[in-house]
């Protein structure tokens, strides 16, 4: 057999440079968002928090949140979900039923803690008393994403 060559051995390229190295993540992970080229952040907490609250409320599918909030916050609300899901099946058929959620969204207020990220504070009222939602959004990808989420 012939050894086949593509360069003469003198000529090889010195190929010693040092390249910085590159993590994934950084180049295909989720990449954060300054402040000024995402949408209202006012807007979108009110919006996530009324459909995690018919979540909550069992009016709406968990899957329908998905692109609105980050794996975390989703699989504590599947948790929650599927608990009452197992809680409520022990009930007798007539007591299963479920009302639709009445609860009104009072004003958002707001916190920058630094640029790309809100934590917000949402008042709601719901039949018999007042309560909050509390969330904190990012900006990844140009857009918003809840990456944590309670209502207390």
């Amino acid at each position: 057999m012939s050894k086949k060559t593509l360069s003469p051995e003198g000529d090889e390229p010195d190929n010693r440079r040092s390249f910085s190295s590159v993590n994934a993540n950084e180049e295909f992970g989720p990449q954060s968002t300054p402040t000024h080229e995402l949408p209202s952040p006012r807007a979108f907490a009110l919006n996530v928090t009324h459909r995690a609250l018919e979540v909550i409320y069992g009016s709406r599918d968990i899957g329908q949140l998905a692109r609105w909030v980050s794996e975390d916050v989703y699989h504590s609300m599947e948790r929650h979900v599927n608990a009452e899901l197992r809680r409520r099946s022990h009930l007798p058929p007539a007591a299963r039923t479920r009302q639709a959620p009445l609860f009104t969204l009072g004003k958002a207020h707001l916190f920058s803690p630094r640029d790309g990220v809100m934590e917000v504070c949402v008042l709601v009222k719901t039949r018999n008393r007042f309560q909050t939602a509390a969330l904190r959004i990012e900006g990844w990808d140009h857009r918003w994403r809840a990456t944590a989420f309670a209502f207390l």
